[in-house]
């Protein structure tokens, strides 16, 4: 059986160039299957991760069975993240649409703004001010501040349905850990 590999001492020190796709993806689903497995891992040093990854490792990651994990574990400290600079009283909702799944479709979650919080849901029961759709390798890069969403949008690699404005602000809502 291959050595565990931890994700924060891979993203400080290990070269990801001489790590193989299954290797990454294993060491991803290690770290996230433990209790508690997220709050293990330093957020910037998965920034780093993600920006020392080739594509090829991040789409590796994200057709793998740890794609859901990793999603889950980016959803589910994003309030965390977020700054209540600027906060609306009125309730600010967003549907996030991380397409590419395997066998298709999407992973779908609602994030709701309001007095300074922030809460996480995979239910989207609420109407969104604001929808985003992108595939998980463009997803893994604008949440670890790895791709500038408006060059994303630009390009077509992140649609927006709804409020455009209030989705260009979004980047400026959270603090978004940086490699």
């Amino acid at each position: 059986m291959a050595e565990k590999i931890d994700v924060n001492e891979l993203g400080r020190s290990v070269d990801l160039k001489k790590l193989s796709n299954d290797e990454l993806v294993g060491a991803l689903r290690d770290a996230l299957s433990e209790p508690e497995g997220s709050k293990g891992v330093d957020p910037s040093i998965f920034a780093r991760l993600v920006k020392g990854a080739s594509k090829s490792q991040l789409e590796a990651i994200m057709s793998s069975d740890a794609r859901r994990p990793v999603i889950d574990a980016i959803f589910g400290r994003m309030s965390e993240f977020y700054s209540s600079k600027g906060a609306s009283s009125k309730r600010q909702v967003v549907h996030w649409h991380v397409t590419g799944a395997p066998g298709g479709g999407s992973d779908d979650y609602q994030t709701a703004m309001q007095h300074g919080a922030c809460t996480v849901s995979t239910s989207l029961d609420e109407e969104p001010r604001t929808e985003l759709f992108m595939n998980g390798t463009e997803f893994l890069k604008v949440v670890t501040n790895n791709a500038n969403p408006i060059t994303l949008f630009m390009t077509r690699k992140l649609k927006v349905s709804g409020d455009v404005g209030f989705a260009t602000a979004l980047q400026k809502m959270f603090t978004i850990p940086s490699a």
